[in-house]
């Protein structure tokens, strides 16, 4: 593997220096006053970065239509499968219905990091997929801080759209199936639903990870109990080369997936399989002027 895409060791991965090391973080120039003091007159991300400019730049008409069009019905779509489970719940169903709350927000975790990783390690923004949904990803590492100054539908757009699929296939048993096909699937459609509100609100907590202006005290509490993604703990993430810490849900399965060399794992049988190396397209960006 060449040098630059070294991945540092687990030790040093762990270790306080590489955890805290401000050379390493980068300098976010905003107001969320996230920014490496020793490099504040010399920035190496930003707005005003070439990569950032240029990428910024591509967030067109058609893909903000998209989000809006992704982020309508999946919010409507959201409340009509909320409406049907609740008029059919049963007390006795309470039980599964907590457990699916944990295994959901689990496996909410899981798919962001799986996402997260195969956007920031492969793909290039050249083609028609990469300009629409991976962009942002490569923005993202060349300023961190503009997802806090993105609004609710360019933030949460494309989870929305993720949704929609299972959603709708939910709504289509609940307007074909009996009464007990629908009983028999109540525990199963929870799990979705509940799966479903997560994936939703996933950006919306990383974004709330960049931001350190202006959050909810509710926020905090969350990010402080480790409810959801952190601001410390999601700024690992942001230790060149970016290659480590992708789930950004709770951030819960970031220490055992980082320990056991997942990502690793993952990409020697994507780079065997395909040829592709990761984080071609991400060092590209990141080196633009």
């Amino acid at each position: 593997m060449d040098e630059q895409y070294q991945q540092p060791s687990m030790a040093d991965r762990n270790s306080k220096e590489a955890n805290v090391n401000a050379k390493d973080t980068p300098t976010e120039d905003d107001s969320n006053r996230n920014f490496n003091p020793e490099n504040v007159f010399k920035p190496r991300w930003g707005r005003h970065h070439g990569g950032a400019k240029k990428l910024a730049a591509l967030y067109s008409r058609e893909k903000r239509l998209q989000e809006i069009i992704s982020t309508g019905i999946g919010i409507i779509e959201l409340l009509i499968v909320i409406y049907l489970l609740v008029w059919r719940f049963e007390l006795s169903s309470l039980p599964y219905v907590l457990f699916f709350a944990l295994l959901g927000i689990v496996t909410a975790d899981f798919l962001s990091g799986l996402v997260h990783w195969a956007a920031d390690s492969f793909g290039t923004v050249d083609t028609f997929i990469g300009r629409h949904f991976i962009r942002s990803f490569r923005e993202h590492h060349v300023d961190p801080t503009a997802i806090t100054r993105h609004d609710f539908i360019e933030c949460n757009g494309d989870n929305f759209l993720l949704i929609i699929p299972k959603l709708t296939h939910i709504i289509y048993q609940h307007a074909t199936l009996s009464a007990s096909d629908l009983n028999t699937l109540a525990t199963s459609h929870w799990f979705y639903l509940l799966l479903s509100i997560y994936i939703a609100l996933t950006n919306q907590i990383h974004k709330w990870s960049h931001t350190y202006i202006g959050l909810s005290p509710w926020i905090e509490i969350l990010q402080n109990w480790h409810v959801i993604l952190s601001r410390k703990g999601h700024k690992h993430h942001h230790i060149s080369p970016h290659a480590c810490g992708y789930c950004i849900t709770t951030g819960w399965l970031n220490g055992p997936l980082d320990a056991i060399g997942f990502w690793r794992v993952a990409e020697f049988v994507v780079t065997g399989l395909t040829g592709m190396k990761p984080r071609t397209d991400d060092l590209k960006w990141a080196k633009a002027s």
